[in-house]
């Protein structure tokens, strides 16, 4: 078996390499961690502001229907006109609502991922280093052909904490120059709808009834909020619905590529990876590096 001598250096070895993965675990790498904290910042971010501004449009169209059926009884013809005209941006808002709730969890739980990914990679490869340590003084062949998979174990986390913000790169990149554009434009049209509820949400409940039963209110400064967003809609509901078509397909090609493409992607890398001879030379090289040559002929 190797000398004591031997043993020691690579124990030694072996504790240096450890503390150097654990030490590192508490630091971001430069460039690729700070590129995936702020892709994954300004993407929530983003869908954030979409949310509020869909659900802004959608409090503005429930609003403005409410109101025009209120006075039914009195003008049938603009009622159904306005039926006709917001039941559309009312549906595509509502199912616009559940994509970006898909992607928002999507985007978060990939953080989490990230972060989760970041912070224990480094300290189980460090983990593993010391579980080598009792192998090197136990004089059992059958416990030395443990280096191999703990040596590839150690590869296949390090390959994973790197691929994970190399993900989130790949998405910042697709995320900055291909959608976050029409995402942003978007929002600004609808911005413009949705930042009427604030003065819509002002009507108090309880006078509600009152300007809407009768035709003698029918002039209040209310009601003409009311009509006035009524006939801001119908002005631009081509450009609403095409805007909502845009974030619709933007924010399901975020979910596809995201939720589906990248991690089907990084799996088969892993697969490919780790079953390649690749991985299998550099844990012998290394394995080597722990033991004489006679302990190789052993195993």
């Amino acid at each position: 078996m190797s000398s004591p001598g031997n043993r020691l250096g690579a124990t030694l070895l072996l504790l240096l390499v450890s503390a150097l993965f654990y030490g590192a675990s508490f630091v971001k790498v430069p460039a690729i961690d700070h590129i995936a904290d702020t892709y994954f910042s300004e993407s929530i971010r983003s869908a954030t502001l979409a949310y509020a501004t869909i659900r802004g449009v959608n409090a503005v169209v429930s609003v403005v229907k409410e109101s025009h059926l209120e006075l039914a009884p009195a003008g049938v013809g603009i009622t159904i006109a306005a039926g006709q005209i917001l039941d559309p941006i009312d549906d595509m808002t509502e199912r616009l609502s559940s994509v970006l709730v898909a992607a928002i969890a999507s985007l978060g739980i990939q953080k989490l991922g990230y972060e989760i990914g970041t912070a224990i990679s480094f300290k189980a490869i460090a983990i593993v280093l010391l579980l080598m340590v009792p192998l090197l003084w136990l004089n059992s062949a059958t416990l030395t052909t443990l280096y191999g998979p703990l040596l590839k174990l150690c590869l296949l986390l390090l390959l994973l904490r790197f691929l994970l913000p190399a993900s989130a790169l790949v998405s910042d990149q697709l995320y900055s120059h291909w959608l976050q554009p029409g995402i942003a434009d978007a929002v600004d049209d609808l911005s413009v709808v949705s930042s009427s509820y604030q003065s819509l949400s002002k009507l108090s409940p309880e006078q509600d009834g009152g300007f809407f039963s009768s035709m003698t209110t029918a002039t209040s400064e209310k009601v003409e909020q009311i009509r006035a967003a009524f006939m801001q809609m119908v002005e631009h509901a081509e450009n609403i619905i095409r805007s909502l078509l845009t974030l619709m397909t933007l924010y399901l090609a975020i979910f596809v590529v995201q939720v589906v493409l990248l991690p089907m992607l990084m799996l088969w890398l892993m697969l490919r990876i780790g079953k390649s001879r690749m991985l299998d030379v550099l844990a012998d090289s290394f394995r080597h590096k722990l033991t004489d040559s006679h302990d190789d002929a052993a195993l």
